[in-house]
């Protein structure tokens, strides 16, 4: 019974082992075709000679612990194989070439229906704002009628992609070639008389340049950028109609200013080593800004040499002719420009100075450049000399952050990341140039304005709906009211002609232009409510402020309120700072009144405001 038992559970043994065997055989091992004969052999000898069935089990053991051991070892061997090549990616200066092939088919596949319809909208509305806000004197109106990208997307990295290291940072070296024959951009443009209207068709486009991403604050965003400036190709023709009146022949040099406008654009904005950047935020909120408000530190500046600034150009007036004056004698200041927003610090002394001056400045959009010009004055005269500049970038991400950026040095990154507005970020920047020192300044953004009316700071819901971009040139009304009262002035310019400042204010909205009294001081008072019909279309409330003199007046500052997204609440009570002059900052109270049909009021809403250039 027991010897049969045996038998049976050797049999089960066997069976087992000819199972594994079979695996293996279908593995395609090099013992594999000699495991069968094997068997039939073992088979024979446990038959006809002497009983295995008490070594089969332990072999088969045996045999197992060497497969499972050797089975480990493979896959510990491609554990390591796996960490070290992710160590070597990490750490190797640079990669292989790679082509791109796959990248450009797959954008080719869906640039059509996902990429161009998202480019074209976003692109238009840039250009939109752009022709709104810098259309030249020539021209008194331009619409924009059609803007498409066309149905070929941007070929990337053709002649291969490759990561390289520069200082502690990683960089990709890609090919980048758009040619596009089919894109329509239409523009509707009126001239001032007597050359009456005419329609300009941008039909084709070529882009072709080297260009590099660099990945930053661990991969929170990426910076791209140009290795130089690429060539641009602009194909234009005009177009025919009952609303041409215009020959080709009277606009000359269309094509070629437009490339040069192009050309320039970009190396100003996103050519080594000034760079764009592109966030990857891990939470989208969907808001769309379009303006905010940071205060801006100057705090000092070190290691200011007068041998660096040897050589440097002049910005305004020719530098001084002094020689053999010490590095302590510099008188300097900062002047800090966002836009066309201008500020200035005060005056210090030595290679070292401390300012610790701080301003209120205005973003139009969600991305701003500060730049600082470092300046010295020469003693005993009005004139100055530019020494040096540096610039710090912003942009406003998804998730409710912001992202700044720099030149560091030898052209290297500098970035930081404020989480959510009001948060303080301190950085030094190096000036320009080689050895030029060091620039120490502190940024805040206050808030962040929505085109729903909220802001970063009020995470209220806004019941009103957003407004929509129209392209009609004539507005249209909308049946509210806007009442807009001019508080006070601070820190008004003083004419150096006259050393007095007798200010007033124009505010202009629409065709309709209202007008303050004119007070006596720098720092005026005035308490005027001024009412006006609201507009459709985007339409901005300007304000320019002039002082008063005998032979002419003379402008001390404008500026321009956003009047987009009416929202219901309260009264926006703000301070604006005038852009193109040096000093000074209006108060407004701005509140919207809906009118009802027997002219009542039915309601104050609360109105967003956002000063533009």
């Amino acid at each position: 019974m027991a010897k049969r038992m045996m038998r049976r559970v050797a049999g089960m043994n066997i069976e087992q082992v000819a199972e594994v065997f079979n695996a293996l055989y279908e593995e395609k091992k090099p013992f594999s075709p000699f495991l069968i004969p094997l068997l039939l052999f073992l088979w024979c000898i446990e038959r006809w000679v002497f009983a295995l069935s008490n070594w089969v089990p332990l072999g088969v053991a045996v045999w197992a612990l060497l497969q499972y051991s050797n089975h480990q070892k493979r896959m510990l061997v491609e554990d390591l194989n796996r960490k070290w090549k992710r160590v070597i990616l990490r750490t190797s200066a640079t990669t292989a070439v790679e082509h791109c092939e796959w990248l450009n088919k797959m954008l080719l596949e869906i640039w059509l229906n996902y990429f161009n319809p998202r480019l074209s909208t976003r692109f238009s509305n840039i250009v939109e704002r752009l022709l709104k806000d810098r259309k030249p004197k020539l021209i008194e109106w331009v619409e924009l009628q059609e803007f498409s990208l066309g149905s070929s997307p941007p070929r990337l990295g053709l002649n291969g992609t490759r990561w390289a290291t520069s200082g502690d940072q990683l960089v990709m070296h890609m090919g980048f070639d758009w040619d596009t024959r089919d894109m329509t951009i239409m523009l509707l443009a009126k001239l001032a008389k007597p050359l009456g209207t005419a329609r300009i068709v941008i039909n084709s486009l070529q882009i072709k340049g080297d260009l590099l991403l660099m990945p930053i604050l661990e991969g929170r965003a990426f910076l791209y950028s140009f290795v130089s400036t690429p060539d641009v190709r602009i194909g234009v023709a005009f177009g025919s109609g009952g609303s041409q009146n215009l020959p080709a022949t009277e606009l000359p040099g269309v094509s070629s200013w437009l490339v040069k406008l192009c050309s320039d654009t970009l190396d100003k904005t996103m050519v080594e080593p000034r760079r764009r950047c592109f966030s990857l935020p891990a939470v989208d909120l969907r808001k769309k800004v379009v303006g905010g408000i940071v205060h801006v530190t100057v705090v000092s500046a070190s290691k200011i040499s007068r041998a660096s600034f040897k050589g440097s150009p002049t910005r305004k007036l020719e530098q001084s002719s002094e020689e053999g004056v010490n590095d302590k004698d510099y008188q300097t200041f900062v002047e800090v420009e966002l836009g066309q927003l201008t500020r200035k610090t005060n005056v210090r002394p030595g290679s070292s100075p401390k300012w610790n001056s701080t301003f209120n400045m205005v973003l139009h959009e969600e991305t701003g450049m500060l730049r600082f010009n470092l300046c010295n004055c020469n003693p005993g005269s009005v004139k100055y000399d530019y020494l040096a500049s540096c610039e710090i970038k912003m942009k406003y991400v998804a998730d409710d952050s912001t992202v700044f950026w720099a030149i560091g040095p030898d052209s290297n990154i500098i970035a930081k990341h404020a989480e959510f507005s009001g948060r303080e970020v301190e950085m030094i920047v190096p000036f320009e140039g080689p050895n030029f020192g060091e620039l120490a300044v502190t940024l805040v953004v206050k808030e962040w304005q929505f085109s729903d009316g909220t802001h970063s700071l009020n995470k209220y819901k806004s019941s009103s709906q957003q407004s929509v971009d129209g392209s009609s040139i004539l507005p249209s009304r909308t049946g509210r009211k806007i009442n807009v009262t001019v508080v006070e002035g601070q820190d008004l310019t003083v004419k150096e002609r006259s050393g007095k400042c007798n200010p007033y204010v124009k505010l202009q909205y629409g065709k309709a232009v209202q007008k303050t009294k004119t007070s006596d001081s720098p720092n005026p008072t005035w308490n005027q409510k001024f009412e006006f019909e609201e507009i459709g279309g985007d339409e901005y409330l300007k304000i320019k402020s002039y002082t008063e003199e005998v032979f002419g007046d003379e402008s001390i500052g404008s500026a321009r309120v956003n009047l987009e997204a009416l929202v219901e609440g309260s009264i926006r009570d703000a301070w604006i700072p005038l852009e193109k002059v040096n000093s000074g900052e209006l108060r407004l109270q701005i509140e919207a009144v809906k009118v009802d049909e027997d002219d009542g009021s039915k309601g104050i809403t609360f109105l967003r405001y956002f000063s533009r250039a």
